[in-house]
């Protein structure tokens, strides 16, 4: 395909990248650029989340996500029509394309209404147990062939989780069952990306994303917007319902940043996946942890229990190792447990 943003398995992570030919000095920087693109990236992804959770306490969370589609909509387009124009926005399957930006929605808002009620770095570590789940449903729908260390691999993921949220632990379980319902449905959507790649552009994926975010930011706006249902609402859900507000000055640089910072990012990790190979730049973005838990003990001053450092050792280290078993089998599977992200 001529078309530059064309997301399907040779465009993320070339064959030729893959293949590891005899590494020369231009191909090892190749390399090294293409690790750089994704770590910062996840920098600016790790940004996005710190606004979003500074904001939780002050908007409404569609209000939140509804400005940062409109801000970030506009540029993709821009560059639709400049790289090749505009045939990157294309649908070829508009319902399922739907159906995948709503389950996307889902994922999303459950993943910000975590930060309501925990840390950063507790939302982001139960986040990261999708790569278990995209393992889970390619066994289940895809007849993937998943051995034995693979499902002892998850079991180990998911030991890690109930540690976390045991019953005499500190975790709010509601939020916590929010954040791991943000997984299950990234990974559907994800798993549905990867065939859905063979025909639809990675442009027109996320712009489908962004304007279902719109729309239901308005719907919500229409139905809930003057704040009446708060009162009535559990105050795990205060962040979904909260009244929209006009944003202040200093909050609208704010929003502005969070839908460039989307763009910025997508766009670095997708050409961080045409330098590097897959199995190489796939770990790296572990760095999203890292740098939440970062802002999570030195920004937002929120400890970290060692029963919650345990669980997310589990957690992670399941996750690298079925990457790990999964680059080493040569398995296309591995392409997509760490998809780049569509918009965070």
């Amino acid at each position: 395909m001529s078309d530059p943003l064309q997301t399907s398995a040779e465009t993320f992570a070339p064959e030729a990248a893959d293949k590891t030919p005899q590494a020369d000095d231009g191909h090892q920087a190749q390399v090294t650029l293409g690790l750089l693109m994704i770590v910062a990236a996840l920098a600016l992804f790790s940004l996005q989340d710190v606004f979003v959770k500074n904001l939780a306490d002050s908007y409404p969370l569609h209000e939140v996500v509804f400005i940062r589609s409109l801000i970030a909509v506009w540029p993709m387009i821009f560059l639709s029509w400049v790289l090749d124009g505009g045939r990157s926005m294309q649908l070829s399957r508009p319902f399922w394309q739907s159906v995948r930006a709503l389950i996307m929605v889902v994922s999303f808002t459950t993943y910000y209404l975590a930060f309501a009620s925990l840390t950063l770095a507790q939302a982001t570590v139960l986040f990261f147990t999708a790569p278990l789940y995209i393992t889970l449903i390619s066994w289940v729908f895809g007849k993937a062939d998943v051995g034995w260390r693979r499902m002892a691999s998850i079991l180990v993921g998911f030991l890690g989780v109930i540690v976390m949220i045991r019953p005499d632990a500190d975790i709010p379980l509601v939020p916590a069952l929010f954040a791991l319902t943000a997984a299950v449905a990234y990974a559907t959507a994800q798993s549905m990306t990867s065939w859905l790649g063979k025909t639809e552009s990675a442009t027109s994926m996320s712009l489908v994303f962004m304007f279902a975010n719109m729309l239901i930011g308005a719907i919500m706006l229409l139905a809930f917007g003057d704040g009446w249902a708060l009162q009535h609402t559990p105050d795990t859900l205060t962040f979904l319902f909260r009244p929209w507000v006009w944003p202040s000055r200093e909050h609208l640089y704010i929003f502005v940043a969070i839908g460039l910072f989307a763009v910025i990012g997508f766009l670095l990790l997708f050409q961080a996946y045409r330098l590097a190979p897959s199995h190489v730049a796939a770990p790296m973005e572990y760095a999203l942890l890292i740098y939440n838990m970062l802002w999570s003990i030195f920004y937002f001053g929120e400890g970290m229990d060692h029963w919650t450092l345990i669980g997310s050792a589990l957690i992670v280290g399941s996750g690298l190792f079925m990457l790990y078993r999964e680059s080493a089998r040569g398995e296309p599977l591995v392409r997509r447990l760490f998809r780049p992200r569509r918009l965070r």
